[in-house]
């Protein structure tokens, strides 16, 4: 706040001082005969052609000094309008306030003395002789300078990070060389920017956000060479992460189609489960990878696409004989039927066809058999009875993305 004007009052003879003063001087108030009278309610004439009455015996005029206003500088202790500061004769540039009353600030070119080490002014920079927090540059302040090769602010030599001296980099992610405690990989299409094995495409997306949808390879539980997998990484999906595998059985030495059963059985031999559609964004990603001709199928067969790899799906009965007949065959609408993993699961929203599912193909470890429109929505579902649904082609999935 700006202090108020200070005055500077010079002492000054106060009319009845000097009225005092000449009543004391027997001459300094002569009556004369022209002025002077009596009686009652007369008042006794004054010479004005002497000295005034106020005036001092000497004859010489009154002296006085009229009051100013001292005007605020810098350096005088207090703070005025256009000063930020003012600590009187503390001030100095390499305190806290400066000669010119600024608040001493890295960035000023002045080095204030209890809390800089250096300033440039302008010319501070992180990667200079003064960095931007008015520091000289030193190993382990986190930033690189001089002939530093590694500065990550921790440099205790530590996995990931770097040596004490800031000479090189510990070992770390990256550096070409595998470190079995903590890596996996260093490269390849199946390692993450982690260095450790991708395991799905939720692990995918986790690990690479930026990335898109597209064939990806992971390495499954149990399986020794990497899988060539479609991961459905657009957000849209429930937000992305998905895992889609093509499995076609149609080879010359098995003639027969696979019912959901056989089907876990093969897609467990490539660490997965057979496909459960989660929602109905789910659905569409997965009807789209089913009709697309994007991912080379597993299991010995070459049909790339083809609706009929959601013939059959990995949705079962809770108890034999009881279905949900002519409700919507979703996880809510249908209690009866339930996904392989006792999770979400989403076919339709609507009921389709009559009858179905019906309690007869409500057998024991059967599963429907389903047929698609062109829109990738659900046509038919036919509850079949023992071995229940079947199919040359399906999918399979990795089963830890829930929607």
């Amino acid at each position: 706040m700006p202090t108020a004007p200070r005055l500077r009052i010079s002492l000054q003879l106060s009319v009845t001082a000097l009225a005092l003063q000449a009543c004391l001087d027997p001459n300094a108030n002569t009556e004369t005969e022209s002025t002077a009278s009596t009686g009652p309610g007369t008042t006794t004439g004054v010479d004005t052609t002497g000295p005034s009455a106020t005036e001092p015996t000497t004859g010489e005029p009154p002296t006085s000094e009229p009051g100013t206003t001292g005007e605020p500088v810098c350096g005088d202790g207090f703070v005025d309008a256009d000063e930020q500061c003012d600590l009187g004769p503390d001030n100095a540039d390499d305190g806290a306030c400066t000669s010119d009353c600024r608040n001493a600030t890295c960035g000023d070119g002045l080095v204030a003395k209890d809390a800089e080490e250096c300033d440039l002014g302008p010319d501070n920079a992180d990667d200079g002789a003064c960095t931007t927090a008015c520091l000289l540059p030193a190993c382990g302040d986190g930033v690189l300078n001089g002939d530093e090769v590694c500065d990550d602010g921790t440099n205790d030599g530590t996995y990931g990070s770097c040596l004490a001296d800031c000479s090189a980099a510990a070992p770390g992610c990256g550096d070409g060389q595998v470190d079995p405690e903590n890596e996996d990989c260093e490269d390849g299409p199946d390692c993450l920017p982690t260095c450790r094995y991708a395991h799905s495409c939720l692990e995918w997306q986790e690990a690479a956000p930026e990335a898109v949808s597209g064939v990806f390879s992971v390495r499954r539980e149990g399986i020794m060479d990497p899988i060539d997998v479609w991961c459905a990484l657009d957000p849209a999906v429930d937000g992305g992460g998905y895992t889609f595998l093509k499995v076609d059985v149609a080879a010359g030495m098995n003639p027969s189609p696979a019912t959901a059963a056989t089907a876990e059985a093969a897609c467990a031999d490539w660490g997965m489960q057979l496909f459960i559609p989660r929602s109905a964004a789910h659905l569409e990603a997965a009807f789209q990878v089913a009709t697309g001709d994007n991912l080379e199928p597993v299991g010995g067969g070459t049909v790339k696409s083809g609706a009929d790899y959601l013939q059959i799906l990995g949705i079962y009965p809770v108890t034999a004989g009881e279905s949900c007949v002519d409700a919507p065959l979703n996880g809510l609408d249908c209690p009866e039927w339930r996904a392989g993993d006792d999770q979400a699961w989403f076919v339709s929203d609507v009921a389709v066809g009559s009858g179905e599912p019906d309690e007869l193909g409500a057998c024991d470890g059967c599963s429907m058999l389903y047929q698609w429109n062109q829109d990738g929505s659900v046509k038919s579902y036919k509850a079949l009875p023992q071995p229940g649904g079947y199919s040359f082609r399906f999918l399979c999935d990795t089963g830890d993305k829930l929607p």
